[in-house]
């Protein structure tokens, strides 16, 4: 018995994938907006995937993330970036998604997202120190989830360095007390820093859709560098999972002039789960029972 789960392992771990490609179907291109003499992309900017923390390889992920009528968006995996480089790569000269590779700095005290970094931001360190290795590398930082758990690490001297705060955050909707702590934080780093971009962000792992909370960015053009840019003046539009947006009243004109939030919500369907229940139970498989020869 177990040399027969040993050898189905593999074969339901591939079998998984498999569904998952042919079981996904191309979106209706999306008609771009634009207002103001910019782009409106919407963009998450704090997924995951696997291999990682997250249940879908970077291929399908990035069909899922196209389904939901994401024009970007960034793989942030806790303390690592070889899969979000892996998912960087695989999208090079391919049409859909722009893809950013990033990192979910993940620390006791602190989380920190940062986007368009090459190379790993070491969590063992104060956050404002974290902030300053992801600016050498030319990327953005963005405090994730900033609930009471996650804030004592934030002193004034970090928020005052962040290009971004989540401000909707798929937590919101389930606690009260986060919605809360996320306006409370935003608002103290408002404080300190007037510009500082506006964040949502679906914090995708296994379950919902990614773009459930997104970020509308206001950028110069379609490239990778201009929606860095555009983070980093501040020119973005937080939208959480019932439509509500908060940003600095101009860009929410602009956005709201060409429709406000425009949600592509297409819940899970029978090929995704089976999907991602057959992966599941092929990695299980070979975790529990191994990989190896089998001698008769």
């Amino acid at each position: 018995m177990v040399n027969l789960v040993r050898w189905l392992s593999p074969v339901v771990l591939v079998a998984g994938f498999g569904l998952g490609t042919l079981g996904e179907s191309s979106p209706a291109p999306r008609p771009g907006r634009s207002a103001g003499g910019y782009l409106i992309l919407a963009a998450d900017f704090h997924v995951h995937a696997f291999p990682g923390d997250g249940a879908l390889p970077p291929w399908l992920l990035r069909r899922q993330v196209e389904r939901a009528g994401l024009d970007v968006y960034t793989l942030t995996n806790h303390n690592q970036v070889m899969t979000s480089r892996l998912a960087g790569w695989l999208a090079q000269g391919s049409p859909g998604p722009l893809v950013i590779v990033g990192e979910e700095v993940t620390a006791p005290r602190y989380h920190l997202v940062a986007v368009g970094v090459r190379e790993v931001v070491s969590w063992e360190q104060p956050a404002a120190a974290a902030v300053r290795d992801v600016h050498a590398q030319g990327g953005i930082a963005i405090a994730a989830h900033p609930g009471r758990d996650f804030v004592s690490g934030w002193d004034d001297e970090a928020v005052a360095l962040l290009d971004g705060v989540e401000r909707a955050h798929g937590g919101m909707h389930f606690d009260s007390e986060a919605r809360d702590d996320y306006a409370d934080f935003y608002a103290r780093a408002r404080s300190l820093n007037q510009g500082i971009a506006p964040i949502g962000s679906s914090d995708f792992h296994t379950t919902g859709v990614p773009g459930w909370c997104r970020t509308y960015v206001l950028a110069r053009e379609r490239t990778v560098d201009s929606v860095l840019e555009a983070v980093r003046e501040g020119r973005t539009v937080a939208a959480d999972a019932t439509g509500v947006l908060y940003g600095d009243p101009g860009w929410l004109a602009l956005v709201e002039s060409v429709g406000g939030f425009i949600p592509r919500p297409e819940p899970p369907d029978r090929w995704r789960r089976l999907s991602i229940a057959c992966a599941w139970l092929g990695v299980l498989g070979l975790v529990v029972f191994g990989w190896r020869r089998t001698s008769y």
